[in-house]
């Protein structure tokens, strides 16, 4: 499945970096091949490579053509899906710590 784009003009870096890893782990688990990352030509576009290697979910990232202010990031395949977050029944030690 082809994945989604993101926009990370106007972002500071940290910020910038907060949604690329964002980004990339919602495509693991949503099982998409590729995304779209737009840095423009600033700092971003200087650090995005250094992002992609410590970033567990990517599996490579290259310069788009013509725009050379985006990059086209490769996902790794999802062996697993996201985990289904279930609420916690804390009944049992509720009524255990209100017998003390």
């Amino acid at each position: 499945m082809i994945g989604t784009k993101i926009d990370l003009h106007g972002f500071t870096a940290h910020v910038a970096w907060q949604h690329f890893r964002q980004a990339t782990k919602n495509a693991y688990f949503k099982n998409y091949k590729t995304i779209t990352v737009i840095t423009g030509h600033g700092m971003m576009s200087k650090e995005i490579e250094g992002w992609c290697e410590a970033d567990p979910y990517v599996v490579s990232c290259k310069r788009q053509n013509p725009n050379t202010g985006s990059w086209s990031i490769t996902i790794k395949p999802s062996k697993n899906k996201e985990p289904i977050k279930q609420p916690v029944d804390l009944t049992g030690l509720y009524k255990k710590w209100n017998k003390r």
